[in-house]
């Protein structure tokens, strides 16, 4: 692994760890905390309530709509058109009207959501009717949910809940509803996400860059050993320092 590349997983890293205490924790490093109960959460500010998923959260399981566009679930961009995930391989479906629709701020839990999330819906559509499509029961709590739903801490919750032993593994939505999320007031529920929005935004910007920059290094580099092949570039009495 290159420098480059062992910022980048370093920064990414850094990035998940802030958003996950953000939004268990609260923006106020001095607020007064409790004791929340829930084995995977820890403390809480004691002005914050838990509620059971169950109670926060209720399926959708509409189906009949198939002039939808297809949706696939990404664990790096969320619920999008499959059209707009390149390396999604489309997979022919004749059976549209059995597929389940998924509006935008609807939460899906696929079958990769174990290692990484239950991911967020930014467009509405159709998708898999093997996956567990959530809405919440209050729409002004899907922001937040969004952030915590991709939380460290969560994710190891989801993978208490899972059920086979495939590659893909399907959760179990209805042992995973009965646990418990923190709930912050709404107002504070707007300041978090308004805070990772802002503070996050540079990182990302710099992610951004050191990715562009990685891809750049990786091209020159199989364009200068395709040079050297094919006898472009004479590295006769060149000395090749060892890598890292």
């Amino acid at each position: 692994m290159s420098e480059r590349e062992r910022e980048l997983q370093t920064l990414s890293e850094l990035k998940q760890a802030e958003i996950a205490a953000v939004v268990t924790r609260g923006l106020d490093p001095n607020v007064p905390m409790k004791k929340s109960g829930i084995e995977w959460l820890g403390k809480i500010p004691a002005h914050w309530e838990v509620r059971k998923i169950k109670n926060c959260l209720q399926e959708r399981s509409e189906k009949g709509y198939p002039n939808e566009p297809i949706l696939c679930a990404t664990q790096s961009r969320g619920v999008i058109p499959q059209d707009m995930y390149d390396n999604r391989v489309v997979v022919v479906n004749k059976d549209f009207d059995k597929l389940k629709l998924v509006k935008c701020g609807d939460f899906v839990i696929s079958l990769r959501s174990f290692q990484g999330g239950i991911e967020y819906a930014y467009y509405q559509g159709i998708i898999s009717a093997a996956y567990t499509i959530l809405t919440p029961k209050d729409k002004r709590n899907s922001e937040y949910f969004k952030h915590l739903f991709k939380s460290h801490d969560f994710i190891q919750l989801l993978q208490t809940c899972v059920t086979g032993i495939r590659e893909g593994q399907n959760i179990n939505y209805a042992m995973l509803a009965k646990h418990f999320i923190p709930i912050p007031p709404i107002e504070e529920q707007q300041k978090i996400v308004l805070y990772i929005k802002n503070r996050l935004y540079v990182i990302d910007e710099y992610i951004a860059k050191l990715k562009t920059e990685i891809n750049y290094l990786q091209e020159y580099k199989q364009r200068l050993i395709s040079d050297v092949v094919t006898g472009k570039v004479d590295v006769r009495g060149v000395e090749i320092p060892n890598e890292e």
